[in-house]
């Protein structure tokens, strides 16, 4: 199997919320322990959809989360780290566990976080399009990009376009379950 097929494949991994899998995947993370801010009302349970689903999101070392998923008789951890990129507040979430796969990078707008959180995949036609023009990656016929770029890089280019209401998909709210 090659490289980016099987990291186009982690993409699958990261289904959350009944959710299309991300379009979008980094390969590096967006943002670095000492970057990475933290915000408590993001803490608890959140219910996701009707469907009984939870998402569990706990405090991880530092100012990391640990985030749980929970459906049906199936649970997938996550680890996460959230961030300012220009005026949108972002969370760079990656498989908990890395065995036989390689970890990726998911970013995910994060809209608000009281009684409901509202978040959406940073993953937009519109986004791959800008992302294509000035990053490194590695498009498929499928609609979905790995981006090989480096930290730095990839933080310049979220700060200049994560804000735009163009960058991402379609928005899920989750209400606080606890």
């Amino acid at each position: 199997m090659k490289f980016p097929t099987i990291l186009l494949a982690l993409a699958g991994a990261l289904v959350l919320g009944g959710c299309d899998s991300p379009s979008l995947i980094s390969l590096e993370p967006a943002v670095t322990d000492q970057e990475a801010v933290f915000d408590s009302t993001l803490l608890g349970t959140w219910a996701v959809g009707q469907g009984g689903d939870l998402c569990i999101i706990r405090r991880g070392d530092g100012n990391a989360y640990t985030v749980t998923y929970v459906s049906d008789d199936s649970s997938r951890e996550f680890d996460a780290r959230l961030f300012q990129a220009g005026q949108a507040r972002l969370l760079d979430l990656s498989p908990a566990s890395d065995d036989f796969q390689i970890t990726g990078h998911t970013l995910i707008r994060i809209l608000s976080s009281s009684g409901s959180l509202r978040w959406s995949y940073l993953d937009s036609a519109w986004l791959r399009q800008q992302a294509a023009q000035e990053l490194p990656n590695r498009a498929r016929d499928n609609d979905k990009m790995l981006l090989t770029a480096a930290a730095a890089p990839l933080r310049d280019f979220l700060t200049k376009y994560a804000a735009d209401d163009k960058a991402h998909g379609d928005e899920e709210e989750w209400q606080r379950a606890q």
